[in-house]
């Protein structure tokens, strides 16, 4: 199995159902989404994923999970390219983990600077670019130790965040 990075910049799409989708996988352990991966044809079901947050601050990973079909093709997601007609590659994505980087911590971008992690372009515009066999592995294992100590209590955010019921500020 591969290891692929797939990207998300507030600034080109607002995420409007992230609160449901995280609320989604409290419930059922995963939910299923479609995510573009540029113009990568090879992704395969099975195949490992992580989401990358860029542009607006806070940036990082906040997302991982599981290809869970091949890389298609299909309408493109920005409208104005879609209106001309054309196209990009998809992959529908079992996402067991999705953090809301507006109310909680998301391991953070610049510890993607460090080891094997160093030797992959994080600040890459396209999603679906592969992660190599090292540097997976070493995320794979940062990115449980982050979730794990997550769990314990650990923040990125200087002060407590008061959220309320809805998950909202």
């Amino acid at each position: 199995m591969s290891t692929y990075l797939l990207t998300w910049s507030p600034k080109k799409w607002r995420w409007r159902d992230l609160a449901s989708r995280i609320g989604e996988i409290r419930k059922r352990g995963f939910c299923v989404a479609d995510w573009s991966c540029g113009n990568n044809k090879s992704i395969e079901q099975g195949d490992r994923v992580f989401l990358l947050r860029q542009g607006e601050e806070p940036r990082g990973i906040v997302g991982a999970g599981r290809a869970e079909s091949d890389s298609y093709e299909e309408v493109h997601w920005r409208e104005e390219k879609a209106k001309v007609g054309r196209t990009t590659m998809y992959v529908a994505v079992r996402w067991e983990t999705l953090l809301n980087p507006e109310t909680e911590s998301i391991f953070p971008r610049e510890w993607l600077n460090e080891g094997a992690l160093s030797s992959i372009n994080w600040n890459t515009q396209i999603s679906g670019i592969t992660i190599h066999p090292a540097a997976a592995e070493e995320l794979e294992e940062r990115w449980a130790d982050f979730l794990d100590e997550r769990g314990r209590g650990f923040s990125l955010f200087k002060g407590p965040r008061r959220t309320n019921r809805t998950g909202g500020r």
